[in-house]
């Protein structure tokens, strides 16, 4: 971290870094000083793309377009967030706060691909902050990682598998903008975007990767944004004409798929491996098996058809193992 630990007129202490993918996001474990000190995350925005600093091998002018494009995204996420909270939709994270501060991960110089530059000082001054309710608990990335999800496996997974299509269900509702039919995708489920916290309640993180269907096409600042071995082959066309709602109802199969095998699907052949469902016949039930070949048919039109259908038999599959739905 650049420089004090404070942010928002000092109102916010940042402890720890929470969370850092590498890639777009950073999140701060921080405390709100005008709340009694209660416990915040506070994300920001990663430009460099890691250590390295790859991404910056830019000219200036390039350099400010690229930490242009990328603070477009967090605003979209807080959007996002605003919106279906507003909708009343459980199980994502809460907004308590979002404001514009100082770069904390900036430097007021680069070694560009021209030569050095040095960036515009309102450019390092307004750095936009997204602070969000602390959620307590572990990725499903670091879960499976510590093999905490061992016991009840099956059962555990069908019931976040309720959870995340309850979600689905809400995003991919149709609506008009300007006489045209648009919905949303969330378009970047795996692991670690799945918080794990007490008994079994699970949170739908990191909502800049949503991007918005209208008519044939996919918009705003994160169309495209996928996780290769986790998104359809659809995802393949350029500019996401082809995607649609059903590419969620593969990403949470390949997310399952994951749990079940232990196999990151990331680390397959090829940006789009073909996910056999059969694999994890020797975890689960022949029912869950069924589902997770349904949803992970690389033909969406094979696939699911909506999130719903994909619920229904996730639900029939809990209430045959007995449990209360």
């Amino acid at each position: 971290m650049q420089g004090s630990n404070r942010l928002g007129n000092g109102r916010y202490i940042v402890d720890r870094v929470f969370a850092d993918s590498g890639g777009m996001g950073v999140i701060y474990d921080a405390r709100d000083e005008r709340c009694a000190h209660n416990r915040v995350l506070i994300k920001t925005t990663r430009y460099d793309g890691g250590e390295n600093a790859r991404r910056f091998a830019y000219t200036a002018d390039e350099a400010a377009s690229h930490v242009n494009t990328l603070r477009g995204i967090l605003t979209w996420e807080k959007k996002v967030l605003v919106r279906f909270k507003r909708e009343r939709l459980n199980n994502i994270p809460s907004i308590n706060d979002f404001f514009v501060d100082r770069s904390m991960l900036l430097k007021p110089s680069y070694d560009g691909k021209h030569g050095s530059y040095d960036l515009d000082p309102d450019l390092l001054d307004t750095e936009p902050y997204l602070v969000m309710e602390r959620i307590h608990g572990d990725t499903l990335e670091g879960t499976i990682a510590s093999g905490k999800m061992a016991n009840r496996l099956e059962i555990r997974m069908l019931h976040l598998a309720k959870e995340m299509l309850t979600i689905f269900i809400r995003m991919h509702r149709r609506f008009e903008i300007n006489g045209q039919e648009a919905y949303f995708i969330y378009q970047d489920l795996k692991p670690a975007n799945i918080l794990v916290s007490g008994a079994d309640y699970f949170t739908l993180i990191d909502l800049g990767g949503v991007t918005l269907k209208l008519g044939d096409k996919t918009t705003e600042p994160t169309a495209g944004l996928i996780t290769y071995g986790y998104a359809p082959p659809e995802a393949e066309f350029e500019g996401g004409v082809r995607i649609d709602h059903r590419f969620d109802l593969f990403s949470l199969g390949a997310t399952l798929w994951h749990v079940f095998t232990g196999q990151d699907p990331r680390e397959l052949p090829g940006n789009f491996p073909r996910l056999d469902a059969s694999r994890c016949a020797r975890v689960v039930s022949q029912s869950t098996v069924d589902i997770l070949g349904r949803a992970l048919e690389p033909d969406p039109d094979k696939r699911y058809g909506h999130a719903a259908e994909m619920r229904k038999d996730v639900m029939t599959a809990l209430r045959a193992a007995g449990e209360v739905v």
